[in-house]
């Protein structure tokens, strides 16, 4: 049975979208750029902030240009951030059960990680995820395995006895570059052919199936 669990945060335990392209959207109006339909952004997030607002823009943008655009996008989200956002339907059981199990729980996002801590301690404070870290400038964001391998260091867990549960490919990558298991959650921004192309060890379709795999 798995030791510790490392969560991807957007789209795995949090459907965050509706928050993150109403932002971005009031930021392109903001520089005069075309808006995007709320399902474009499943494609747009996942990489970071940055990837996000380039994707967003038009192609052959500027990074200078990208990088003013971030700061407003940073602005506007910080003012928006808890609206809709929330727990996907069954996240508590499984985190409960987990709990129950005695567990070990970490977060790894490659979201800005000042929005990465508000997130946990404003929806998860009753859970005891004991490492939390989002996109950091001095530390390569997801797929790098530097992080997820921090991590297991600190739970005091071999990178074998880890299972990483994310939502896209980037997560799946990060897992198989740590050595460590993977999880794709066929209910977040990505399809699941997607998880299963990038060879997820598993796929759950309810957050349940997460206990159910790491108890064989």
């Amino acid at each position: 049975m798995a030791k510790s669990l490392i969560f991807d945060l957007d789209g795995t335990l949090i459907n965050s979208l509706y928050d993150i392209a109403l932002s971005m959207n009031k930021v392109l109006e903001k520089h005069n750029y075309p808006v995007h339909e709320i399902e474009r952004y499943n494609y747009f997030v996942g990489d970071g902030a940055f990837i996000l607002v380039k994707n967003a823009l038009p192609q052959n943008v500027s990074e200078e240009e990208i990088t003013k655009v971030l700061k407003s996008f940073i602005e506007i989200y910080e003012q928006n951030t808890h609206n809709n956002t929330k727990p996907y339907e069954g996240i508590y059981e499984m985190l409960n059960e987990l709990e129950n199990m005695k567990i070990k729980k970490a977060v790894l996002s490659n979201k800005p990680h000042k929005f990465t801590l508000k997130y946990v301690e404003n929806l998860f404070n009753n859970f005891q995820f004991l490492e939390i870290h989002g996109q950091k400038t001095n530390i390569p964001k997801k797929p790098d395995p530097s992080m997820a391998i921090e991590i297991a260091t600190k739970l005091n867990t071999l990178c074998e006895e880890v299972v990483f549960v994310g939502d896209t490919a980037t997560d799946i990558k990060t897992a198989k570059n740590a050595n460590m298991k993977s999880i794709g959650v066929a209910w977040g921004f990505r399809p699941v052919e997607e998880l299963k192309d990038a060879g997820a060890d598993f796929i759950a379709y309810t957050p349940m199936d997460i206990i159910k795999y790491i108890s064989k």
